[in-house]
C-alpha cells in the first residue's frame, strides 16, 4: 500500500524539489509525494479550504509566521533547512559591465523590476536595499512591481525591464544571459518548513523534514542556487 504525502511549497521551489523528491522515495518506497507548488499566499488560502496538506514550505519565516498565525502548522516541527540571496539582474548583451546598487540611478536604468514587497520576500528585501543604501525614494518611479518573485527576471529577459531584484535561486536559469551581482540586505532568508497541524501523515511529513536537512539533499540545493541555512531553528519572533 503507497502512502500519499501531500507537499505544499513555494514555487521557487519547483526546480530542486523535483530531485529531492525522487531521492526521498527512493529511500522510501512506500511513499508518493504529490507536491503542490504556488504563491505561499494561495498555497494558505487552499489549506484555510481544506485541500489536503502534511508539508508547508514557504519562501520566507515571515511567511511561515503568518501560517502559524492562522494555525496552518506546528511550530514546533518548523525548521530552516536553505537560505537565499538576492541579487540584481540585467542583461549581457544591452549592459557590458554588471550594475551596482548606486548605478541604478542613472538614466539608463529606468525600469527596475521586482516582486511587491509588501507580498513577494525578494521584494521585501530588495526595498530593504534599496532603503538601506537611500535609494528607495529616488527610484520609486521607476520600479515595476510584480505579483510574484519569477515575473522580474522574465522582465528582463524580455526586454521590458532593464534590471530586476530576484532571488539568486531564481536567477540560476538566467546564467550566460544576464549580470548576477549579489546585494547585501544584512538579513538572512531563510527558507523554513513545517508540518501542517491537519496532517494526516505526521511521521511522513517529519521523515521529509529529515530529508531536506540530508547531504543528498542539500547538495540539490545548492546547485540550483541555494545555500545552506545558517540556524535550523527560525527566529523566535517569526511566531
Amino acid at each position: 500500500m503507497t502512502n500519499a504525502l501531500h507537499l505544499f511549497a513555494s514555487l521557487t521551489l519547483a526546480e530542486p524539489f523535483q530531485d529531492i523528491i525522487q531521492g526521498f522515495t527512493s529511500a522510501h518506497p512506500d511513499v508518493s509525494v504529490k507536491p503542490t507548488y504556488g504563491f505561499c499566499g494561495a498555497l494558505m488560502e487552499q489549506m484555510a479550504a481544506g485541500a489536503p496538506a502534511d508539508v508547508f514550505a514557504p519562501s520566507s519565516e515571515p511567511m511561515l509566521a503568518k501560517a502559524a498565525e492562522q494555525g496552518f502548522v506546528q511550530t514546533d516541527t518548523a525548521v530552516n533547512y536553505a537560505r537565499n540571496r538576492l541579487v540584481l539582474v540585467s542583461l549581457m548583451r544591452d549592459y557590458p559591465v554588471a550594475p551596482k546598487l548606486e548605478d541604478l540611478m542613472e538614466e539608463r536604468y529606468a525600469r527596475i523590476a521586482m516582486g511587491d514587497p509588501e507580498s513577494v520576500p525578494p521584494g521585501r528585501y530588495a526595498r530593504m536595499a534599496l532603503e538601506k543604501a537611500g535609494l528607495w525614494q529616488d527610484l520609486t518611479a521607476r520600479l515595476q512591481k510584480y505579483p510574484d518573485g519569477l515575473q522580474p527576471l522574465k522582465a528582463v529577459l524580455e526586454g521590458r525591464a532593464d534590471a530586476a531584484f530576484i532571488f539568486a535561486s531564481t536567477a540560476n536559469s538566467a546564467w550566460g544571459k544576464a549580470h548576477v551581482v549579489d546585494i547585501p540586505v544584512g538579513v538572512s532568508m531563510h527558507y523554513p518548513v513545517a508540518v501542517t497541524s491537519k496532517s494526516e501523515e505526521p511521521e511522513l511529513a517529519r521523515a521529509f523534514i529529515a530529508y531536506l536537512q540530508t547531504d543528498s539533499a542539500q547538495k540539490i540545493l545548492e546547485v540550483t542556487g541555494f545555500a545552506h541555512a545558517l540556524s535550523a531553528k527560525p527566529l523566535p519572533n517569526s511566531f
